[in-house]
Parts: C-alpha cells; structure tokens; sequence
C-alpha cells in the first residue's frame, strides 16, 4: 500500500515537472527566499552600520556628562567593569592673535584631549586649509594647537603661528577636517580649538566660575557597558548628585536631529542667507 502511493507521488511529480508549473513554482520559491534573506542581510548591515557611526557621534559606548570633574564612584565603577576610558573637557573662550599681527579676537570651542582619544572613531586633520586631509590616532602634542580653518582667516593667522588662550601661546599644528564626537549645540557654531589635557591648567582658563562640560567615555564588552549605563543612570538620579547625565545611544536621535539642523543652519548663515537660516531653525524646532 505504502509503495503504491510512493510510486503515485513520483509520477504525479515527473508530471507537474514536465509540464512546467512545478517548476516555476520552485523558481518562485526560490526567488522569495533569496529577495528576503538579502533584505535581512543588507538590514542587519544597515543596522550595524548606523550603530557604529552613531557610537562615534556619541564619543563611546556610553557617556557621562557633567559640570564639574566626573565623581570619583563612577571613574572606579567603570574601572571595576573593566571598561576603557577617557575624559575630554569643553568650554567657550576667546581666542586671541598677538598685537603684532592684529590683535584679533573670536569666541571658540575649545577642548582638551587626553591621549586615547577618541575611543570610537579617528579625527581627520590636515596639514594646511585646503590641503589633504588624512584620518589620525593622534592628538595635539605638547605647545600646539589644532583649530578649524575658519578660524585661521578671522584671526588673519597662518599654520606656525601662535594663538593666545588665557596665559599660554600654542603653535597651530594641524586643522581638523573632522571630528567625530563634536555632536550639535550652540557652540557647535563656533570654530574648534583642541589642545592637549596637559596645557590646560598653564592657559589659566579653568576658574571657579568657568562654564565646563567634562565628558567621561567609555568603551567595552556590551555586557559591561549595560551594566555601568544602568548604574550610572541610577546614580545621577539620587539626591546628592548633581549636574550628572548619562547619554547613550537611546540620546543619539535627538543628537543627530540637531547636528543636521546645526549643520544645514551653518551652511546657509555661511551663504550670507540668515532668513532662510531662520526659518530652518522653526522648522527643526517644530517636528
């Protein structure tokens, strides 16, 4: 009985298959599958994409901001998790040129780096406005400066020479093409000033009353990562710790909202277009 029907199936089989219609139902299936497992594929490489570029905007895996140094419970906490790390610390200040070319002043955005920055992502710089850029793991050296080639023609300086910060002169070394975790705000709009962490306290800029923003870093296995967000996200929350915030990727919309809305602002003010500058600011702020 079994091998009557098996030799029933078969034939019935070699029929549909030489007349055509099985066949362009496998091909059918078998197209369905290949379109869908190639949409999976370019999704799951989509997602991983945007994650990797959203953790360089971010600066890290996770980030603490604050006012005032990083408490020390969450410098040890990511210690423990066995987590890399780096503090970078920003703040608006005038930048100056020496009387003897000018004496030219303008607002800036200056920001101290330590050595490992930055944990996600490469600064891109060159060796002149204009000249070819190149991706780098480095930072300014001890005495230089790197800046933004905007500021170069308002301070009517060129590469070599020194621009004023507080009490220090620093020789400007290299201009930043980018720079991966500059994200958006008001002073995204003013021109860059990194310096090594070490020349900070010689500038005299940092005082009592200084507007700082320290943001501590870092990187590592994802379990360890979610486990210091969520403690870290516990602890900013309690009482006696103030001026602590804790960005993560869950942060990042809001931030690349901004940076697009920061950037296409920043294009059309620099096309002496202020009005129509405006108006895509009403817009960004409305949606």
């Amino acid at each position: 009985m079994n091998l009557s029907f098996l030799r029933l199936g078969w034939r019935t089989l070699a029929r549909d298959l030489r007349a055509g219609e099985l066949r362009l139902l496998i091909v059918a299936v078998t197209l369905a599958v290949a379109a869908l497992t190639s949409v999976g594929f370019f999704a799951d490489r989509l997602q991983g994409g945007l994650q990797r570029d959203a953790l360089q905007l971010l600066g890290g895996d996770a980030v603490v901001a604050s006012d005032n140094p990083t408490p020390p419970a969450f410098v040890e906490r990511a210690k423990a998790l066995g987590l890399q790390t780096v503090t970078t610390v920003g703040f608006p200040t005038m930048g100056r040129a020496s009387d003897a070319q000018g004496g030219a002043s303008k607002l800036v955005a200056l920001k101290s780096v330590p050595p490992g920055y930055p944990l996600r992502g490469s600064l891109t710089v060159a060796d002149a406005p204009g000249a070819l850029d190149q991706p780098t793991r480095e930072i300014p050296a001890r005495g230089e400066v790197w800046v933004d080639a905007p500021l170069l023609e308002s301070l009517n300086l060129a590469m070599g020479d020194f621009l004023l910060l507080g009490d220090s002169q620093l020789r400007i070394a290299r201009i930043i093409v980018i720079e991966p975790d500059r994200g958006a705000g008001f002073m995204s709009f003013a021109p860059r000033v990194m310096v090594n962490d070490a020349d900070l306290p010689a500038t005299g800029l940092v005082q009592p009353a200084s507007r700082l923003t320290y943001r501590f870093a870092v990187i590592g296995a994802a379990p360890a990562v979610k486990a210091f967000s969520e403690w870290a996200a516990a602890e900013s929350k309690k009482p006696e710790v103030h001026g602590v915030r804790v960005e993560s990727l869950s942060y990042l919309p809001a931030v690349a909202w901004g940076a697009a809305s920061a950037s296409l602002a920043g294009r059309l003010l620099g096309a002496n277009q202020p009005e129509l500058a405006r108006k895509v600011g009403h817009i960004f702020l409305r949606t």
